[in-house]
């Protein structure tokens, strides 16, 4: 029989034990030492965080109490509840999810982890979860080094990367706040700076009073030359679809950065051969091309045994997002909706217009377009050139400023677009002379403050416009970054409807009544490429039959307006007719104009009467 003094000293033996036996990622969550998560003023993890930690740290899920509720895709109807298991079961039937069953045996554990996850569904904490409790358990263990049989004094680390420096900013905001607010990091914290944090093992505390801390946790953005040579024991990888959305060097690509960290975590692993090591990509989902959509294919494969992979729309994580901005989101454009906020992989090829009523909801019943303008204001020049195959475009436009209920908005109307193909002048091919004579033609009728035209054929018909006083045309290079910019630019202001379209007269095209302008025929027809998040190609479709001349030349003229509306400021103070207060004085450019011989036929009374028209919009005063 013990005694009394035994059974005390077992007692507390076993409470010792129990206390440092390693919790998983649930219990660290809720405990009060932990993270505290539902305690006090801080929130609980969503039922559907609960089951994707479950499944990424293979702990058995519970088969009662239906806490998953999986509602429409504006998070308004109420369509199922589920336990985790049945959850489970439903996302592998949907094909969300590559795991049948989550058995609890470390024979079932895979190592990486790919979480395809909608905007706003909480993935920033979700990562900053995820690293205080990879954390948590290097802690646990008196010297990870000695542990993982590195050398002693190595640093080991946990590095998350970002697309950018904000991004990585407020992802590292989010876990060092995690770790500063939990009780355990206490003793083993020094003080963070802007991007990164060190820790201090109980080996480092004991030997060098915790000034040698081994342990760094690092928030960066993406570069992979930054990335080699540490010892990663996790990586994490956040919008892992848009590394290369802003940037295109190999530097920055996904596979760049993929292959600089994850060499490093395949040396942790434990005394029982169990790899401690892990990837973790998370990322909304971007087009079906990239490393991202690879892995992702890769994780469904049968024979996988290595990724676990849970794809989730946002409404389904976070319930308590709100089904008027989801409704909004929607309106706005449906097919990247479902990839943004439904998790769902978008073909990388699709049609850049996918509703049609974006576009029209610009268009003005009634409105033509002009063949020349005497209104002093400002208009902008979009062109596109082509010689042979393809048509010369223009297109002319100017701001204006309406109110409408009660708030002054600038709109960007459309006044003239035109385009010339050298097969319907029954010519072989355009002479720049003849572009240029053309052109220069409009100079006559519009007042140009600024034109753009692409660089390829502008350096052979620019010294001519020039030659004829046209010196407000500039070229660029149509780089497919700057491409991407205009038809963005152009989407922007359709969206917002501060477009102003003109109609054409009635016609039949292929066979159907239409007053739509060809322009409008032409962009209905567009074709986007998405290379990345916020790099897109717009372009005809393939076919003799599709054109896009007049397409660019309309984003070139509506993103030219848009530079003027943001040097001006889009809030300074212009007149009606969209004229701002940096525009030259109406006396100034008439002045200009007489001296280039424009006006010398025009009787004075005209002259008179343009400029009192000048004045009255707010020039010359």
């Amino acid at each position: 029989m013990s005694s009394l003094s035994d059974l005390c000293t077992t007692y507390i033996s076993s409470n010792k034990l129990k206390d440092d036996t390693e919790k998983n990622i649930i219990e660290f969550c809720e405990a009060p030492w932990g993270l505290g998560l539902g305690i006090g003023e801080v929130p609980p993890l969503y039922p559907t965080q609960k089951f994707i930690f479950k499944c990424i740290y293979n702990i058995p899920l519970l088969d009662k109490g239906k806490d998953i509720i999986v509602r429409d895709k504006f998070n308004e109807k109420e369509l199922y509840r589920f336990t985790e298991t049945e959850y489970l079961t439903y996302l592998y039937e949907e094909g969300h999810v590559n795991v049948k069953e989550i058995t609890g045996n470390s024979d079932d554990y895979r190592q990486d982890v790919l979480l395809v996850i909608g905007r706003r569904g909480t993935k920033t904490s979700t990562i900053a979860t995820m690293v205080s409790f990879e954390t948590y358990k290097l802690l646990k263990k008196f010297s990870p080094q000695e542990y993982y049989k590195m050398m002693p004094d190595d640093e080991i680390r946990i590095t998350c990367i970002a697309t950018n420096q904000e991004q990585a900013s407020e992802l590292f905001r989010r876990i060092s706040g995690n770790i500063e607010r939990s009780d355990y990091f206490r003793k083993y914290r020094n003080k963070p700076t802007l991007s990164y944090m060190q820790l201090s093992t109980q080996r480092d505390l004991e030997k060098y009073d915790g000034s040698r801390p081994s342990i760094r946790i690092v928030a960066s953005p993406c570069s992979g030359r930054g990335l080699r040579g540490h010892n990663n024991i996790i990586a994490v990888l956040d919008e892992m679809a848009y590394f290369f959305e802003s940037d295109t060097s190999d530097d920055k690509s996904d596979k760049t950065i993929y292959e600089a960290v994850t060499p490093s975590t395949i040396k942790f692993v434990s005394s029982t051969g169990e790899i401690h090591g892990r990837t973790i990509c998370i990322s909304s989902p971007g087009p079906r091309s990239g490393l991202f959509w690879e892995l992702y294919q890769e994780s469904m494969k049968a024979d996988n045994k290595d990724i676990t992979m849970i794809q989730a729309p946002t409404w389904e994580i976070d319930h308590t997002i709100s089904s008027k901005v989801l409704r909004a989101k929607y309106s706005r454009n449906p097919l990247s909706y479902m990839a943004e906020y439904g998790a769902q992989f978008s073909d990388r090829i699709s049609a850049w217009i996918e509703n049609e009523q974006i576009l029209r909801v610009n268009i003005v019943p009634g409105l033509k377009t002009k063949n020349m303008s005497y209104e002093r204001i400002p208009h902008f020049m979009g062109i596109d050139i082509g010689l042979k195959t393809d048509g010369s475009a223009l297109a002319i436009c100017h701001i204006v400023r309406k109110e409408m209920h009660g708030i002054i908005r600038n709109m960007i109307e459309l006044d003239h677009i035109a385009v010339r193909y050298a097969k319907d002048e029954d010519k072989e091919y355009f002479h720049p002379e003849d572009i240029a004579e053309w052109i220069a033609s409009y100079n006559d009728k519009f007042f140009i403050t600024k034109g753009i035209m692409d660089q390829y054929y502008g350096m052979s018909i620019l010294p001519v416009l020039e030659n004829k006083g046209m010196k407000q045309i500039e070229i660029a290079h149509m780089s497919r970054d700057y491409n991407s910019r205009i038809y963005q630019n152009l989407m922007s202001k359709m969206l917002d409807a501060s477009l102003i379209i003109p109609e054409d007269k009635e016609r039949l095209v292929d066979n159907k009544k239409t007053k739509d302008l060809d322009l409008v025929l032409e962009m209905l027809k567009l074709k986007a490429t998405s290379h990345s998040k916020y790099l897109i190609t717009v372009e005809a479709p393939e076919g003799q039959d599709f054109h896009d001349d007049l397409s660019d030349a309309y984003a070139r003229a509506v993103y030219t307006a848009s530079e003027y509306l943001t040097l001006s400021g889009s809030s300074g103070k212009m007149n009606m007719a969209g004229a701002g207060e940096s525009a030259p004085s109406f006396r100034k450019y008439y002045m200009k104009q007489k001296r280039n011989s424009l006006y010398t036929n025009r009787p004075s009374s005209s002259l008179q009467m343009e400029m009192s028209r000048g004045r009255h919009f707010g020039y010359g005063r």
